[in-house]
């Protein structure tokens, strides 16, 4: 029976932790080692996964001084000892059978990887988030995952690390050495570390079933508007082209892959421009341009996508 290594990094979340840590605990699937790394909360998280480490001793618990969330999955990552590694964010939650349903089709198939359908969930209502275009119900290889990642129209359901279970042995760099998180991103380390696992492999499968809940508050991480931040966001994906292009990976996936970047830089422009940061507004324009043929070219079909960007290169 493989264990899996569920890591959380763990900052602020009073309000949403004890569901997030109680729906990991209660899995129909027992065979877990819960890591918790406290990255220096002082809201009352620590005490939290402190009382969950007393109680139940498949938790490891870690403090620390604040060091960043890809710090923390790091420390994570060295403290795991499962065959397999899964992340949750410390504000979602899962459903109780997720990782029984998606370890049994792992053995099954003897895959690398396996990716689930996911709900978005706000203060409103819950969203399940579908895939616009059908997902292969068979197993595929790593060009077809790729696609999936970062076709993001079509496929919705592929983007994010905490969805998935992977294979410990999948997670290596370039050089066979284990993969850990880029800390000096301040944000979209995560950008990166998809990546890179999803070179490594050979066969995955998608179960449409939205196990995982993301919790879309409005002060996490990927809604800042710190133009530092948004600036560290564009540098992840410029280090996953480099790679891609390395890698020779096909033209498509990579042309993808900038549309995001573009997106991305079209969105910290704006921000930017509400701010009057000149300088900002300028890096951030420039990426616009230095995308410009593929974001135009991959959103034929969205005029209003293109009119906003004209619009902001020009503001």
């Amino acid at each position: 029976m493989k264990k899996i290594s569920v890591i959380i990094p763990v900052y602020n979340t009073e309000k949403e932790l004890s569901k997030c840590l109680y729906s990991v605990q209660n899995q129909s699937y027992s065979n877990l080692e819960i890591i918790c790394v406290d990255d220096g909360s002082d809201d009352g998280s620590d005490k939290i996964i402190d009382k969950f480490g007393k109680k139940d001793s498949r938790f490891k618990v870690l403090h620390q001084q604040n060091a960043g969330e890809s710090n923390a999955r790091n420390k994570g990552l060295q403290m795991a000892t499962g065959d397999v590694i899964a992340f949750c964010d410390c504000d979602d939650w899962i459903e109780y059978n997720m990782y029984e349903e998606m370890i049994d089709e792992m053995n099954k198939y003897d895959l690398d990887m396996i990716a689930a359908g996911w709900c978005k969930e706000t203060y409103e209502d819950t969203e399940i988030i579908r895939n616009l275009l059908p997902v292969a119900e068979n197993v595929f290889g790593r060009d077809q995952l790729l696609k999936y990642i970062y076709m993001r129209d079509s496929y919705r359901g592929f983007a994010y690390m905490w969805n998935k279970l992977y294979k410990r042995d999948i997670l290596k760099d370039l050089d066979g050495k284990p993969l850990f998180f880029e800390e000096s991103l301040s944000l979209g380390g995560d950008v990166v570390y998809l990546g890179k696992a999803a070179l490594n492999v050979a066969r995955a499968k998608y179960i449409a079933s939205p196990f995982y809940h993301y919790n879309q508050r409005i002060n996490s991480g990927c809604h800042t508007e710190d133009v530092v931040k948004l600036r560290d966001w564009l540098r992840a994906y410029e280090m996953i082209i480099e790679v891609f292009t390395d890698k020779k990976i096909d033209t498509e996936t990579i042309n993808y892959a900038k549309r995001f970047l573009a997106y991305h830089s079209s969105n910290a422009a704006e921000i930017a421009i509400a701010k009057n940061l000149e300088k900002p507004k300028k890096v951030f324009q420039n990426f616009m341009k230095a995308y410009e043929r593929e974001y135009i070219e991959l959103n034929c079909c969205h005029p209003e996508r293109i009119e906003r960007y004209y619009r902001l290169l020009d503001a």
